[in-house]
Protein backbone atom coordinates (compact mmCIF):
# COMPACT_ATOMS: atom_id res chain seq x y z
CA UNK A 1 0.00 0.00 0.00
CA UNK A 2 2.91 2.54 0.79
CA UNK A 3 4.45 1.87 -2.26
CA UNK A 4 1.49 2.02 -4.34
CA UNK A 5 0.84 6.10 -2.36
CA UNK A 6 4.86 6.86 -3.63
CA UNK A 7 4.15 5.85 -6.83
CA UNK A 8 1.27 7.71 -7.24
CA UNK A 9 2.63 11.05 -5.46
CA UNK A 10 5.34 10.66 -7.78
CA UNK A 11 3.26 10.12 -10.74
CA UNK A 12 1.63 13.77 -9.52
CA UNK A 13 4.50 15.62 -9.39
CA UNK A 14 6.05 14.16 -12.86
CA UNK A 15 2.80 15.99 -14.92
CA UNK A 16 2.67 19.20 -12.68
CA UNK A 17 6.52 19.86 -13.44
CA UNK A 18 5.66 18.82 -16.95
CA UNK A 19 3.14 21.39 -17.17
CA UNK A 20 4.97 23.72 -15.70
CA UNK A 21 7.75 23.16 -17.99
CA UNK A 22 5.19 23.46 -21.13
CA UNK A 23 3.88 26.43 -20.12
CA UNK A 24 6.90 29.25 -20.88
CA UNK A 25 9.69 28.91 -23.76
CA UNK A 26 12.92 31.61 -24.12
CA UNK A 27 12.66 34.41 -25.62
CA UNK A 28 14.86 34.85 -29.33
CA UNK A 29 16.65 37.77 -27.00
CA UNK A 30 16.32 36.32 -24.12
CA UNK A 31 13.42 37.32 -22.48
CA UNK A 32 10.87 34.73 -21.14
CA UNK A 33 7.30 34.88 -23.13
CA UNK A 34 4.49 33.25 -24.53
CA UNK A 35 4.14 31.50 -27.91
CA UNK A 36 1.27 31.86 -29.09
CA UNK A 37 -0.60 30.62 -32.71
CA UNK A 38 -4.06 31.01 -32.05
CA UNK A 39 -6.53 31.16 -30.13
CA UNK A 40 -7.82 29.52 -26.88
CA UNK A 41 -10.84 27.32 -27.11
CA UNK A 42 -12.92 27.74 -23.89
CA UNK A 43 -15.75 29.81 -23.66
CA UNK A 44 -14.29 32.36 -21.84
CA UNK A 45 -11.87 33.09 -25.57
CA UNK A 46 -14.44 35.35 -26.24
CA UNK A 47 -15.71 37.18 -22.70
CA UNK A 48 -13.77 40.24 -23.85
CA UNK A 49 -14.48 43.95 -21.72
CA UNK A 50 -15.04 46.31 -24.44
CA UNK A 51 -13.15 50.30 -23.71
CA UNK A 52 -14.70 53.05 -24.40
CA UNK A 53 -13.85 54.35 -27.36
CA UNK A 54 -11.83 57.21 -27.92
CA UNK A 55 -11.14 59.51 -30.95
CA UNK A 56 -8.67 61.82 -29.34
CA UNK A 57 -5.69 59.30 -30.12
CA UNK A 58 -2.07 60.31 -31.36
CA UNK A 59 -3.10 59.04 -35.12
CA UNK A 60 -6.56 60.05 -35.08
CA UNK A 61 -8.03 56.37 -35.47
CA UNK A 62 -10.45 55.26 -33.04
CA UNK A 63 -9.45 53.26 -30.17
CA UNK A 64 -10.64 50.54 -29.97
CA UNK A 65 -10.14 49.07 -33.32
CA UNK A 66 -9.34 46.06 -35.10
CA UNK A 67 -5.88 45.61 -36.84
CA UNK A 68 -3.89 42.37 -38.20
CA UNK A 69 -0.38 41.19 -38.06
CA UNK A 70 2.24 41.88 -41.17
CA UNK A 71 4.61 38.97 -40.34
CA UNK A 72 4.35 35.36 -39.51
CA UNK A 73 6.55 35.66 -36.66
CA UNK A 74 5.41 39.34 -34.37
CA UNK A 75 7.06 40.33 -31.04
CA UNK A 76 5.04 41.79 -28.73
CA UNK A 77 6.75 43.52 -25.92
CA UNK A 78 5.75 44.71 -22.03
CA UNK A 79 6.10 47.88 -22.79
CA UNK A 80 6.32 50.79 -25.85
CA UNK A 81 10.02 50.35 -26.46
CA UNK A 82 11.91 47.84 -28.42
CA UNK A 83 13.96 47.79 -25.00
CA UNK A 84 11.21 46.44 -23.54
CA UNK A 85 11.34 42.31 -23.32
CA UNK A 86 8.98 40.30 -25.47
CA UNK A 87 6.50 38.89 -23.83
CA UNK A 88 4.24 37.22 -26.31
CA UNK A 89 4.92 35.65 -29.70
CA UNK A 90 2.39 36.00 -32.12
CA UNK A 91 3.28 33.18 -34.68
CA UNK A 92 0.55 34.20 -37.30
CA UNK A 93 0.20 36.45 -40.19
CA UNK A 94 -3.16 38.01 -40.19
CA UNK A 95 -4.17 37.28 -37.27
CA UNK A 96 -6.35 40.04 -36.24
CA UNK A 97 -5.44 42.14 -32.69
CA UNK A 98 -7.08 44.58 -31.37
CA UNK A 99 -5.23 48.14 -30.53
CA UNK A 100 -6.63 49.69 -26.83
CA UNK A 101 -4.00 52.40 -26.65
CA UNK A 102 -1.92 54.62 -28.68
CA UNK A 103 1.80 56.37 -28.26
CA UNK A 104 3.13 59.36 -29.73
CA UNK A 105 6.34 57.71 -31.02
CA UNK A 106 4.16 54.96 -33.15
CA UNK A 107 3.81 52.61 -30.34
CA UNK A 108 0.21 50.36 -30.22
CA UNK A 109 -1.15 48.09 -27.34
CA UNK A 110 -2.82 45.47 -28.65
CA UNK A 111 -5.39 43.16 -26.65
CA UNK A 112 -5.46 39.57 -28.40
CA UNK A 113 -8.45 37.08 -28.54
CA UNK A 114 -7.39 35.33 -24.91
CA UNK A 115 -7.48 39.19 -23.61
CA UNK A 116 -3.71 39.50 -23.15
CA UNK A 117 -2.19 42.53 -23.50
CA UNK A 118 1.11 44.03 -24.93
CA UNK A 119 2.64 46.58 -27.09
CA UNK A 120 3.07 46.45 -30.84
CA UNK A 121 5.27 48.68 -32.91
CA UNK A 122 2.94 49.93 -35.90
CA UNK A 123 5.25 49.30 -38.44
CA UNK A 124 4.34 45.72 -37.67
CA UNK A 125 0.72 46.28 -37.96
CA UNK A 126 -1.28 46.16 -40.96
CA UNK A 127 -4.95 47.74 -42.02
CA UNK A 128 -5.82 44.86 -43.84
CA UNK A 129 -9.70 43.31 -41.85
CA UNK A 130 -9.32 40.02 -40.80
CA UNK A 131 -11.54 37.67 -38.69
CA UNK A 132 -10.81 35.14 -36.54
CA UNK A 133 -13.11 32.00 -36.46
CA UNK A 134 -14.26 31.00 -33.20
CA UNK A 135 -16.52 27.75 -33.76
CA UNK A 136 -15.74 24.75 -36.09
CA UNK A 137 -17.70 23.89 -38.64
CA UNK A 138 -18.71 27.24 -39.61
CA UNK A 139 -20.90 27.37 -42.60
CA UNK A 140 -20.08 30.14 -45.51
CA UNK A 141 -23.33 30.71 -47.45
CA UNK A 142 -23.77 31.78 -51.18
CA UNK A 143 -25.31 34.88 -49.18
CA UNK A 144 -26.17 36.76 -46.13
CA UNK A 145 -29.44 34.29 -44.81
CA UNK A 146 -29.09 31.06 -43.11
CA UNK A 147 -31.59 29.42 -45.91
CA UNK A 148 -28.96 30.32 -48.55
CA UNK A 149 -27.03 27.43 -50.16
CA UNK A 150 -24.05 26.58 -47.82
CA UNK A 151 -20.35 27.23 -50.05
CA UNK A 152 -18.40 25.43 -47.44
CA UNK A 153 -17.23 25.05 -43.49
CA UNK A 154 -14.41 26.54 -41.69
CA UNK A 155 -12.88 25.25 -38.98
CA UNK A 156 -12.20 27.15 -35.67
CA UNK A 157 -8.68 29.24 -35.62
CA UNK A 158 -9.25 29.92 -39.25
CA UNK A 159 -7.69 33.64 -40.26
CA UNK A 160 -10.54 34.97 -42.72
CA UNK A 161 -10.04 38.03 -45.03
CA UNK A 162 -13.32 40.47 -44.51
CA UNK A 163 -14.72 41.47 -47.73
CA UNK A 164 -18.21 43.07 -46.90
CA UNK A 165 -20.43 43.02 -43.83
CA UNK A 166 -24.29 43.12 -44.10
CA UNK A 167 -26.48 43.17 -41.09
CA UNK A 168 -24.74 40.90 -38.63
CA UNK A 169 -23.13 38.89 -41.70
CA UNK A 170 -19.46 38.52 -43.12
CA UNK A 171 -18.59 37.82 -46.48
CA UNK A 172 -14.91 36.25 -45.54
CA UNK A 173 -12.45 34.51 -48.19
CA UNK A 174 -10.17 31.95 -47.22
CA UNK A 175 -7.93 30.37 -49.46
CA UNK A 176 -9.50 30.67 -52.67
CA UNK A 177 -13.31 29.79 -50.83
CA UNK A 178 -15.93 32.84 -50.47
CA UNK A 179 -19.25 33.24 -49.09
CA UNK A 180 -20.96 34.44 -45.93
CA UNK A 181 -20.99 33.66 -42.01
CA UNK A 182 -22.92 35.13 -38.93
CA UNK A 183 -20.59 37.32 -37.17
CA UNK A 184 -21.32 35.86 -34.22
CA UNK A 185 -19.08 33.42 -35.58
CA UNK A 186 -15.89 35.23 -35.31
CA UNK A 187 -13.40 37.47 -33.02
CA UNK A 188 -12.04 40.56 -34.80
CA UNK A 189 -14.44 42.47 -36.39
CA UNK A 190 -16.50 45.56 -34.68
CA UNK A 191 -19.84 44.85 -34.31
CA UNK A 192 -20.60 48.60 -34.14
CA UNK A 193 -19.54 50.95 -36.81
CA UNK A 194 -16.64 53.29 -36.36
CA UNK A 195 -16.63 56.42 -37.07
CA UNK A 196 -14.35 57.56 -40.20
CA UNK A 197 -10.67 58.45 -39.16
CA UNK A 198 -7.43 59.73 -41.51
CA UNK A 199 -5.45 55.94 -42.63
CA UNK A 200 -3.07 54.74 -39.95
Amino acid sequence: MMMARIFLLATVLAGVLTNAAQATMAAPDGASQDQKSGPDNGPEARLQSWPETRLDTPSGQPVPRFVSLKAKQTFCRSGPTFGHPVRITFMRRGLPVMVVAETTDHWRKVRDVEGDECWIHKTKLSNAKTALVMTDGLTLHARPSAAAPQKARLGNGVIARVEATEAGWLRVSVDGRKGWAPQSGFWGVLVAPQPVAPPD
